[in-house]
């Protein structure tokens, strides 16, 4: 029944009917009675006294109806009906127009060469210019999360179309069932009868999920629950179109790290897929740095319909700072999956602090010996990592500050106050790698550093293991697991040792179950249903450090973990199970322990700066002391200035852009230009699912599918959506019905009162 009004909660106004009750009832008065002989001539007879007793109820009941009305009134009642059209149709509108904006829509026709997209935003036009100019309206990009355009839905048409006319090229995936939901949401605090959710798509299966029942239930629920449920149109901006030519693709770049040196060798795998077409086909893909086209490093491929093939590229880059690698293949009619792009971090050197647990007067001793020697690299000219080594009673907050990486090595323990220091110096964008030996405090380390899972260390320590006599000389990495990029150069097959050394003692450790902490953190994803869904809005509290799930990227053959990270706040902690010297194991003296080491720190440094990631994920940027961050902004793939937040503490200043949705290339740049040396500029890449370029419509099964029970309608073109909105069921409001009949029963009310009080 509520369903009926759009206002039910004034129906608790009917409780007034009880009011003309209450007053009859307190203006009732007993009085005395005395027998006086003459009354009896004055006393009416029974017929008179029932009139006037039906009379005083009929006028009751009418001032009881009267306040009923007036609650009725102001609760909006509506309802449904093919007579009450012509009414629907000058009434008012909430309108909200969907447009999909996945990459899909970039298809070019063969004959006007126009893409799918521009005839999306035509369609919106037209839509805009046939509303009333009473409508009200929002537009929201359907992306992975769903963008609202405007601030606030509103009735000024020219500011709608100017939205549309602003829209970013087509990019991405996109998840129209969330944008529906958000419509539905939007909707909820309108205060049109008529509401309408309207979708611009090209009916790609990839948008809908069709055979996802609970994501349908859900969306079913939030028709039911609203006051008034939208009527969902669902326009094919394909107009049909079935796309059978031949399509390429180049998938998201796989870089072996993201930081690089100068003049070291990066190298970077992609896969490039031929789906469509008839016969072998021969591309060529081509290698661009920061834009600019290095024409001798392209490769030439041949490709059979639906197959792929991989291709590598090396690079050597010879200035530092953060450059955009990008792999391109020639244009064909879907542009949006032709173009694949990575940031590589070129560094001159990565400072670390080695923090000894064991110095001996003999260097050689010492617990951090090879590790030094690894990272100088046999006293090479130009070493990428620059070690300093301190002893345990030496460690203070203090010395940490100038450093990005920390390894602290078989540390017997550490005091509360520095491993909180620690942990602020994680959770502000910093690395601190935790290596195991015989001369950690067990005790410590399970109560102070791990801290039932919110300390420093991502797992709690148990014991000591050794390898049994049947294990002997048996016990190593597990080589199946060295899946990781920065692990697969490691692996037997391509002539790695790390999985011959042997490993005679390692703390056994527990993993926590889950993620202690999830929301208020730092680089957290915005939620879908969280609004604004802006890219880059601050947020507006005060953050708490997340503590992310820990993760084992290396396993003994005893299934015992060896190397298990996690994120903390914008940084990452590592713990090595065992140690870093020749003590436990025979790691030293394999030739894969430089790099092994090299890449561990590079890998862990990677984490933290996180330049290459997903739509939703947070980019964040450690500003270099003495900069003034505010004279910079960050710059979308449509090159729009975005907001970002500033982030302070005391080891730290960072730039946070907080949920980026549109996938590209971002850049961090200076508001006025200024000289290079002077200056800081610094790209991130947001990358995309790949899977928008299976061109797939959805079939006349799914489609019945998704229309069932009158959720939603399919038309094909812009006039068949008018003819539709016109011809459905009209939906109309009576409450200047229910105010007619207010008046006129206060008209009844005062001639029956007039006549009780008329002179007998």
């Amino acid at each position: 029944m509520l369903n009926f009004f759009l206002n039910p909660w004034m129906l608790v106004g009917l409780a007034g009917v009880l009011l003309p009750v209450i007053a009859h009832l307190l203006s009732r008065k007993k009085y005395d009675v005395v027998d006086w002989g003459a009354m009896q001539f004055l006393e009416l007879d029974p017929s008179a006294k029932r009139k006037i007793r039906l009379e005083e109820l009929l006028l009751l009941m009418l001032r009881m109806s009267l306040i009923a009305f007036v609650a009725l009134a102001f609760a909006r009642p509506w309802v449904g009906s093919g007579w009450l059209m012509g009414l629907a149709a000058v009434e008012s509108r909430d309108i909200i127009l969907i447009v999909d904006q996945s990459y899909s829509l970039g298809w070019e026709s063969d004959g006007d060469g126009q893409s799918i997209h521009s005839r999306a935003i035509q369609m919106g036009r037209e839509i805009l210019q046939g509303l009333t100019p009473g409508d009200v309206v929002q537009i929201i990009e359907a992306r992975e999360q769903p963008l609202a355009l405007l601030p606030h839905s509103t009735r000024d048409h020219y500011l709608a179309k100017e939205a549309l006319n602003e829209l970013l090229p087509a990019s991405g995936t996109a998840d129209l069932v969330a944008a529906i939901q958000k419509g539905i949401q939007l909707l909820a605090a309108s205060s049109n009868l008529r509401r309408e959710i309207i979708v611009l798509t090209d009916l790609q299966a990839r948008g809908w999920n069709s055979a996802d029942t609970g994501l349908w239930a859900r969306l079913d629920d939030s028709l039911h629950q609203s006051s008034i449920a939208p009527r969902i149109w669902i326009v094919d901006a394909a107009a049909g179109e079935e796309i059978t030519a031949a399509n390429f693709t180049i998938e998201r770049l796989q870089l072996l790290r993201e930081v690089a040196f100068v003049n070291s060798p990066i190298n970077v795998t992609t896969k490039v897929r031929y789906t469509g077409g008839e016969g072998p086909v021969t591309r060529q893909v081509h290698l661009e740095i920061d834009g600019v086209r290095v024409d001798e490093k392209t490769i030439q491929v041949k490709l059979q319909p639906g197959g792929e093939m991989t291709v590598d590229f090396e690079h050597r880059f010879e200035t530092v700072g953060s450059h955009v690698l990008s792999l391109v293949l020639d244009h064909d009619p879907l542009p949006g999956d032709n173009r694949a792009e990575a940031v590589v971090n070129v560094r001159e050197a990565i400072p670390v602090l080695l923090v000894d647990g064991d110095r001996q007067p003999d260097p050689t001793r010492c617990e951090t010996y090879f590790a030094q020697a690894a990272f100088l690299a046999g006293g090479a000219e130009h070493p990428w990592i620059i070690p300093t080594v301190i002893g345990a009673e030496e460690l203070t907050i203090d010395r940490v500050k100038p450093f990005g990486i920390v390894i602290l090595a078989n540390v017997p323990t550490l005091d509360e106050s520095l491993v909180e220091g620690l942990k602020k110096f994680v959770a502000s964008g910093h690395t601190v790698l935790v290596t195991l030996g015989d001369r950690i405090h067990r005790e410590d380390y399970r109560t102070t550093l791990y801290d039932v899972g919110l300390g420093l260390l991502p797992c709690r320590i148990e014991s000591i293991a050794n390898e049994s006599e049947q294990q002997k000389r048996g016990v190593r990495i597990q080589n199946s697991r060295l899946d990781l990029p920065w692990l697969k150069p490691f692996r037997a097959e391509r002539g790695g040792t790390l999985a011959d050394a042997r490993w005679s003692r390692w703390w056994q450790v527990t993993l926590p179950a889950a993620p202690l902490i999830q929301q208020g953190s730092p680089d957290a994803p915005v939620p879908s249903d969280q609004p604004p869904p802006d890219e880059g809005e601050a947020p507006d509290s005060a953050e708490t450090p997340n503590v992310g799930t820990s993760i084992t990227e290396l396993s003994l053959t005893t299934g015992d973990p060896l190397l298990v990270t996690r994120r903390n706040g914008r940084g990452t902690v590592a713990l090595l199970t065992s140690s870093l010297d020749a003590d436990w194991n025979t790691l030293p003296a394999k030739q894969d322990y430089v790099p092994f080491l090299h890449e561990l720190l590079f890998s862990l440094l990677s984490q933290s700066e996180g330049r290459n990631v997903n739509v939703g994920t947070p980019l964040i940027l450690n500003i270099p002391a003495g900069l003034n961050v505010d004279e910079y902004e960050f710059r979308n793939p449509a090159d729009k200035v975005v907001p970002f937040d500033k982030l302070t503490d005391p080891f730290q200043t960072a730039a946070r852009l907080r949920n980026p949705i549109v996938p590209g290339v971002y850049r961090f740049t200076p508001k006025v230009p200024k000289p290079q040396e002077q200056s800081l500029s610094e790209e991130f890449v947001v990358n995309v699912d790949r899977q928008e370029s299976t061109l797939t419509r959805l079939t006349d099964g799914e489609r019945d599918t998704l229309s069932g029970d009158d959720r939603m309608k399919f038309v094909a073109s812009v006039p068949e959506l008018r003819k539709q909105l016109l011809s459905d069921a009209a939906r109309a409001e009576i409450w200047w019905l229910i105010l007619y009949v207010f008046v006129a029963s206060l008209g009844i009310e005062t001639w029956l009162t007039r006549r009780m009080i008329r002179p007998l």
